[in-house]
């Protein structure tokens, strides 16, 4: 066990890490006052032992990571945006939907900073059990298909958590199953360390936005390859799509278009060939892909993937709400 911010006690072992990203890793903890599990992240390229420089990538993240988590817990109020609003949005609070934020290393004036012990980023949050991609998983391992009762509900989830982020007026940009967490059964988005507002000039060399390939819209695959626009304008309507490939695969039980990747990359010199090939080829369709086992599911399912989100022409993609 570590001790954190004086208040917390990290687990160190291997089997007490829940996730691992490019810069950062989350671990198991206790807050040392009231035994209680939480979710401990720790940033990792920067320089241990307090007066090391954190990179200012990473301090963007870390800074944005607690601002949007603040700012996500706040009562949700009705949009000027139409599109954008439900009402059932007005019955729900937002800790039912988004990932709490417990406590953050500070400096003296308490902004979030490096702590000061160890000089170590920190963001403590609410545990989570599993990922609904950890779940996907699992069975898809034990060849478990989700009935449609369960189906519909895991979508409504979704959708409902998606809306309630836009109508907040942020994008997340890499909604994924992985970014989907259960936290006591309720399922709650994760990951905002990447979320922009909405309207806001993405650039092509921001290195604090983070994205996946499988889930993102042809629109952001057209701005990747064809490099004409050194910006796109955050939309919700990249989410819609995120959204959309989700929902495909509470059916499919895995990524819709990993095997399109998978081909790609058996003719491709490297995976950076092979992503640049697949993503030229998205930036390209007019019509989603979508596997056999989404069509003949459930057609109410089908026209909401196929008519509503996942609609090459983003004018006429739906929001979530």
């Amino acid at each position: 066990m570590k001790n954190v911010m004086n208040k917390f006690k990290m687990n160190m072992s291997k089997d007490a890490v829940m996730g691992e990203g490019t810069s950062s890793i989350c671990r198991r903890g206790t807050n040392a006052e009231t035994n209680e599990e939480i979710a401990i992240k720790i940033y990792k390229d920067q320089n241990s032992g307090g007066g090391g420089k954190v990179k200012e990538v990473t301090m963007l993240k870390f800074r944005r990571q607690i601002a949007v988590l603040k700012e996500l817990q706040e009562p949700f109020q009705k949009t000027s945006d139409e599109t954008l609003w439900h009402e059932q949005l007005a019955k729900i609070t937002p800790d039912k939907v988004f990932m709490c934020l417990i406590d953050y290393s500070k400096d003296a004036q308490q902004n979030p900073s490096a702590d000061a012990t160890d000089g170590f980023l920190y963001v403590v949050t609410e545990l989570a059990q599993y990922s609904l991609h950890d779940f996907l998983a699992q069975r898809r391992e034990q060849a478990k298909p989700l009935s449609k009762d369960a189906v519909r509900h895991i979508a409504k989830a979704i959708m409902i958590a998606m809306s309630g982020l836009h109508a907040k007026g942020f994008v997340h940009i890499d909604m994924k199953p992985e970014n989907m967490m259960m936290f006591n059964g309720r399922l709650k988005v994760i990951d905002v360390d990447g979320c922009v507002r909405n309207g806001t000039k993405v650039n092509i060399q921001d290195s604090s936005i983070s994205f996946s390939p499988c889930y993102c819209a042809p629109e952001w695959a057209r701005f990747l390859i064809k490099g004409e626009e050194k910006h796109i304008m955050a939309s919700p309507a990249l989410d819609v799509w995120s959204v959309g490939m989700t929902l495909c695969e509470l059916v499919s039980l895995d990524a819709i278009l990993k095997p399109q990747y998978a081909n790609f990359l058996r003719n491709a010199q490297s995976h950076r060939e092979a992503g640049f090939l697949f993503m030229e080829w998205l930036s390209m369709i007019q019509k989603a892909p979508l596997p056999k086992s989404v069509q003949k599911f459930d057609p109410d399912l089908l026209d909401l993937i196929a008519n509503w989100l996942l609609v090459c022409n983003v004018s006429k993609r739906k929001s979530c709400a």
